[in-house]
């Protein structure tokens, strides 16, 4: 089944000068019943108008044009690499090679920890990091006003794209391939934000590509560390973790986004092909036996593990007890021990989302007000309390919870 999030059906181009600029389009097309997915600022948006606004869209200010097919590099040639970097990732979405691959995955419905595919990496911190976050005590209820830059996956999102590249051209990327993982990545978030039009998730990209002096074959203590604090000390940060830290809070700040996260990209050897900690998100280019077609997926995995998501294959060794994101909502759609288990986004190479994961994320509306919980002042709803003893029991005997969500 191919990513619904491909249909996203215009691409605008802005005469836009500043990211506020471009904020205010994406108001004003949604205002007209577009809905917008991906902010390339200042001059690129892109995302889903409905034809019979899109006159209305043509004629706002700032608009300079509205595509819906493959557009000539020529026309934005004067709008600066940004602008043209998005068009060259739009453009990669028409190619009938690509839609074949994507139509013909190998790994098409297996689960992550599938024989003969290499598992993602579990979701844990760095060495000399703490682990934080995943209380739903330690981060504030509110966009913007805690530590945590994603604690739950509601509203617009800061995603910076860092391909970091070595010396050696074997760890280089060439255009096209830079092309190729700004197009995946952008894939993978445009579905997990069409899963859950409520939560108006919207992504704002930076991408960056930062050459550091770094190579393995003449370092035995190389690790992420070596080629991530290196890449910082390129962007003018501290050359450690607490620099990511504050490069991820600067860029939320500088794009007036309510969450931010990294997303870095290598061919350095890594210990697994793709893994997650706050603030960031790990993917080796060739993705291991999953390929590169399938970095979409991947991305969208790994972008919800870092907004609260568990893992759900059994070789995650998941734990249906657990609880997890902001909500610290049960992880009960687990291989091990949930009851019924169904295909999932966080368990297996498919476009599918449970019930647990949207909870999970923040998605879970529990007096059906229209207000997610996070940003509810009284999202409870109290369960009979013989629902709460059964529950109990469950857990005691190491069985799923009896009621959902």
């Amino acid at each position: 089944m191919p990513n619904p999030s491909a249909g996203r059906n215009a691409l605008v181009i802005l005469d836009a000068e500043t990211v506020q600029a471009a904020l205010t389009l994406v108001q004003e097309i949604e205002r007209l019943g577009g809905r917008v997915l991906h902010v390339h600022p200042p001059r690129v948006l892109i995302g889903n108008v409905p034809p019979e606004v899109e006159d209305q869209v043509k004629a706002l200010a700032n608009v300079r044009s509205l595509h819906r097919k493959r557009i000539e590099l020529s026309e934005v040639a004067s709008l600066g690499p940004e602008a043209i970097r998005a068009v060259r990732a739009w453009n990669r979405g028409f190619s009938a090679a690509l839609r074949a691959l994507k139509s013909g995955r190998p790994g098409e419905g297996k689960s992550w920890g599938a024989p003969g595919y290499a598992a993602e990496g579990p979701v844990q911190p760095p060495p000399g990091v703490e682990a934080r976050g995943r209380d739903a005590a330690s981060v504030e209820a509110g966009p913007g006003g805690a530590d945590d830059t994603s604690a739950y996956l509601i509203g617009k999102v800061a995603v910076n794209l860092i391909l970091v590249e070595g010396e050696a051209p074997s760890y280089t990327f060439t255009a096209m391939e830079q092309d190729t993982v700004v197009a995946e990545v952008q894939d993978g978030l445009g579905w997990l934000a069409s899963v859950e039009p409520k939560a108006n998730v919207t992504w704002f990209y930076e991408v960056r590509r930062v050459r550091v002096d770094a190579d393995p074959s003449r370092d035995p203590a190389f690790s992420e560390d070596t080629w991530r604090d290196a890449a910082m000390a390129e962007l003018g940060y501290p050359a450690s973790w607490a620099g990511l830290e504050q490069f991820v809070r600067d860029r939320r700040t500088a794009l007036g986004t309510d969450w931010s996260f990294a997303i870095f990209v290598t061919r350095f050897p890594l210990w697994h092909f793709a893994y997650a900690f706050k603030p960031r998100v790990v993917l080796g280019f060739d993705m291991d036996g999953w390929g590169i077609d399938d970095m979409d997926r991947v991305t969208a995995h790994e972008a919800c593990h870092i907004f609260g998501a568990a893992d759900e294959y059994a070789e995650s060794k998941c734990d249906c007890r657990e609880r997890f994101g902001f909500l610290q909502v049960e992880n009960g759609n687990c291989e091990l021990c949930a009851p019924t288990h169904v295909p999932c986004i966080m368990s297996h190479n498919t476009w599918a989302m449970c019930d647990y994961t949207r909870a999970h994320l923040g998605w879970r509306d529990s007096n059906g007000d229209g207000i997610f919980d996070p940003l509810d002042r009284h999202p409870v709803v109290r369960r009979p309390w013989w629902i709460e003893l059964l529950d109990r029991l469950r857990a005691w005997l190491g069985l799923s919870p009896a009621r959902g969500l």
